[in-house]
């Protein structure tokens, strides 16, 4: 496992160890990987601004696998909120929590994205208590290219499903279930984009902590629902909460406009996904090692 980030600039490297004693201070960690960082430039300039009338600032992102003690009580999803609500904006943060003698168990059997963090993630923090079991050969964990389609065809079709009852149920008079479904295939859709990437199987039904996760791979699809006006976010809002609103509210009222627009948002996103993993597929091809005897399509 590595210890550094090498293209993290002094301030940035300050920041992220500044971030990293708060959550161990919060939650006691066991260890701290970072799997993914995204730096935003931002410079700007005007004869108003204070002082020199010139900016020059970085919103930083990161994504943590925060380990926790295998006597911790607490549940992952807790952990994970707890140090996220450490970070303060411009900065923003990404967590995910599992016990450490379930992180040895996921890295023995080599699924693929703890032995990925394994061998390229970053060290941020180690209590030095249990150490973590080495998967041996980087080989041995690499999402392969048959994985990936199988994931893609049970999750991604269970998202298209999902979008085809949408349809049905508001020909029936049944927006509620429209927006139901419309929750269900935006999260079966990102959770078949997640494990196509990374081989991580997420299990919540939060839909903005599956598109964050996302954003690890791929900006595209969290763009789809930007949250830049008020407007904007109760959009999402009612998709967000779909889940439970439609079942569990006595009264649940949206109007047409709303469901209309909502179900285009949904196509839009599953049309991005489908790009996106068409080109992850295309990448294992042009990264797979020819070996002999070659057969027609390795001369192509």
């Amino acid at each position: 496992m590595l210890t550094t980030i090498e293209f993290l600039s002094k301030p940035q490297q300050e920041c992220l160890a500044e971030l990293t004693q708060k959550i161990v201070q919060a939650v006691q960690p066991e260890k701290i990987v970072c799997y993914g960082a995204r730096i935003s430039h931002y410079q700007e300039w005007g004869c108003f601004l204070d002082k020199s009338g010139y900016k020059d600032d970085f919103h930083p992102s990161f994504d943590l696998l925060i380990i926790s003690p295998v006597e911790e009580k607490r549940d992952g999803h807790d952990i994970a909120q707890i140090a996220e609500q450490k970070c303060v904006p411009p900065l923003s943060l990404c967590c995910i929590s599992h016990k450490i003698n379930s992180v040895n168990d996921a890295l023995i059997a080599g699924q693929p994205f703890f032995c990925s963090l394994y061998h390229k993630g970053i060290l941020l923090y180690d209590a030095g208590r249990t150490a973590l079991n080495d998967p041996g050969n980087p080989e041995k964990g690499k999402l392969k290219k048959d994985m990936a389609q199988s994931h893609w065809t049970r999750w991604y079709g269970l998202a298209q499903y999902f979008l085809k009852g949408a349809a049905d149920s508001l020909t029936y008079g049944r927006p509620d279930l429209t927006v139901f479904m419309l929750h269900q295939a935006v999260e079966h859709t990102c959770i078949a984009l997640i494990r196509v990437f990374t081989g991580y199987r997420p299990n919540t039904h939060n839909l903005l902590r599956l598109l964050t996760i996302i954003e690890n791979f791929s900006p595209m699809l969290i763009c789809v629902f930007p949250c830049i006006t008020k407007e904007e976010m109760e959009l999402f809002k009612i998709l967000q909460k779909a889940y439970s609103d439609s079942r569990y509210k006595d009264v649940y009222d949206i109007s047409a406009d709303k469901v209309a627009v909502l179900t285009e948002r949904v196509k839009e996103l599953q049309a991005i996904a489908e790009s996106l993993y068409m080109e992850r597929i295309v990448s294992y091809s042009e990264t797979q090692e020819p070996h002999l005897p070659l057969v027609a399509n390795d001369t192509k």
